[in-house]
């Protein structure tokens, strides 16, 4: 791949988190760069930070992380040095026997840029790397992202003393100096930790996380059996309790010079038959459920509700998302079963946070496939779960409910409108601004733009939406009003509600993404992948929902 596809490919796939709502769509990104490639990369190393979009997002276990989305243009330039470079990330990827990532570029059909494997689909390679080992260390690298020390880039690609000797970012010997330049323009300057969401910062962990690996290898290979890293988790084979002390002190040693921590907490010395993939999750991608029929739904309930007890029992909200996923694979969405599981599937909105995305793509796919849906009982669920979220600040649980509504063309209360539009978010924002501008919203959504768009704080992503579908005739202003103006000319889209609805509504497709990182592939696929991922929008008829 030519460094400018790979460019390209991190602007059009990598650019918004997988968490969002499948509208947050890049796919013009790349395009609407068209004439401004020299004027970038002309002026790449003058001082012109921007701040990011941040992303409220859930976690299995009740708590909260954020995401983020970066400036597209200081973001260009981090893909761009991406791509020119890739022959020594792979180079560096290529030496690590303990990394089983497996981090590789997505085809055309992926919903991705990149795509890194669940810990689910590789327990095989698991097994053989820790061979005989009778104990097993597991520990991970505390806040991972958010603790990666920018400079240390450079240290990874030339020395710490090469690198310390010369910091000058247009430097042609310590050239990765660029690269740590051009994720704090990201970042409003900041060296201290790279955001969770962008692909090409990804990228950057994981050649971090690798050089990481060779230390560990070079420092204490007599005593590791085996070892494998899958992003920042490590699971260590050794022989005996003193072995255990000793890896961990080395791996401690390392991770501090490049000023990352250990989690303690969950640092653990384990019996080496400890399996990787929980036991819970393989007995329920056993339990068996029969053809659909009227006499089989007690099957699916049980699915449902012993994926309700294990979530109880383990604190964990992982074995609903799991059975949601299953449901996408039995396709309940085009049987009258459906009928059945919606109730089922409201409630889960109420208690599950972290399955809502997987509940919204299910619903939307039975929407988009023109099967009958219990419009009422959806709208008093997300009427009462929006102003919970709104209170909260929650952006994860708002943007899909504001999403689903939408694409599911349910009428949105106008104090839910006003409420939303006063939370602080561009996301919110965005996907208001949109959806009016769309013609979907009753009313238009309070939300000043003001005489002058910003292109460099908070607000940089609602007010380029705003300018780019006309919600807004104002002037850019800042750093990046240039560009900005002329990504507009070209014709920017970043929120489409109709490419995705056009997608799934074609019966093969399925509606959970099995290519979008934190979508685990946690069941094998069954059927031909040529017909489930193929892009069927050529053949949209106007006359369907969307």
């Amino acid at each position: 791949m030519t460094p400018s596809k790979i460019r390209d490919l991190l602007l059009r796939k990598g650019f918004f988190p997988e968490v969002l709502p499948p509208c947050f769509d890049s796919s013009s990104l790349s395009r609407s760069f068209s004439g401004l490639v020299k004027t970038i990369n002309d002026i790449r190393y003058n001082q012109r930070v921007s701040d990011f979009i941040r992303y409220n997002g859930t976690k299995h276990d009740y708590n909260r992380r954020y995401y983020g989305t970066v400036n597209p243009i200081p973001y260009f330039s981090v893909c761009n040095f991406i791509g020119k470079n890739w022959s020594v990330f792979e180079k560096k990827f290529g030496e690590s026997h303990f990394g089983i990532s497996n981090l590789h570029f997505g085809d055309e059909k992926s919903d991705r840029a990149i795509i890194v494997p669940s810990l689910s689909e590789i327990s095989p390679e698991f097994m053989r790397k820790l061979s005989y080992s009778p104990f097993m260390v597991k520990t991970d690298i505390a806040q991972f992202f958010p603790s990666i020390y920018t400079h240390s880039l450079p240290w990874v690609a030339h020395g710490k003393l090469t690198s310390k000797s010369d910091t000058n970012r247009k430097s042609d010997l310590v050239y990765f100096n660029s690269l740590d330049w051009f994720i704090q323009q990201c970042q409003n300057g900041q060296t201290r930790g790279v955001l969770v969401g962008p692909d090409g910062f990804r990228i950057v962990a994981e050649y971090l996380a690798t050089e990481i690996d060779l230390e560990l290898k070079n420092k204490s290979s007599e005593f590791i059996v085996g070892c494998i890293r899958h992003v920042d988790d490590f699971y260590i084979g050794i022989r005996n309790e003193i072995e255990y002390s000793i890896v961990l002190s080395s791996l401690r040693e390392i991770l501090q010079s490049f000023e990352l921590q250990i989690n303690d907490s969950k640092t653990k010395l384990l019996n080496g038959l400890q399996p990787i993939d929980d036991v819970w999750a393989q007995e329920l991608r056993r339990i068996y459920v029969s053809e659909f029929s009227d006499d089989n739904v007690d099957d699916f309930i049980f699915l449902i509700d012993k994926a309700f007890e294990i979530s109880q029992n383990i604190g964990s909200q992982s074995p609903i998302k799991l059975i949601l996923r299953r449901f996408d694979r039995l396709k309940i969405y085009q049987n009258d079963i459906w009928i059945d599981l919606e109730p089922k599937l409201q409630r889960v909105l109420y208690h599950f946070p972290h399955c809502i995305d997987y509940v919204c793509l299910l619903l939307a796919k039975r929407f988009a496939i023109e099967k009958s849906i219990d419009s009422s009982g959806w709208i008093f669920s997300i009427e009462i779960l929006i102003n919970k979220s709104i209170n909260s600040n929650h952006h994860h649980e708002l943007v899909w409910l504001l999403w689903v509504s939408i694409v599911c063309k349910f009428q949105i209360n106008s104090k839910i409108i006003s409420r939303a539009s006063q939370v602080p978010n561009g996301y919110v924002k965005s996907i208001l601004i949109s959806a009016f501008q769309l013609g979907v919203l009753s009313e238009a959504p309070e939300i000043k733009l003001g005489g002058s768009l910003s292109t460099t704080d908070e607000n940089w992503l609602h007010n380029l939406i705003g300018k780019s579908t006309g919600f807004s005739n104002a002037k850019f202003s800042g750093s990046f009003s240039f560009e900005f103006e002329k990504l507009v000319t070209n014709g920017i889209k970043l929120i489409d509600f109709k490419r995705h609805m056009k997608n799934i509504s074609q019966l093969e497709k399925e509606a959970i993404s099995s290519t979008k990182y934190g979508y685990d592939s946690i069941e094998e696929d069954d059927g031909d992948d040529e017909v489930r991922l193929f892009d069927t929008s050529e053949y949209w008829d106007d006359d369907l929902p969307w």
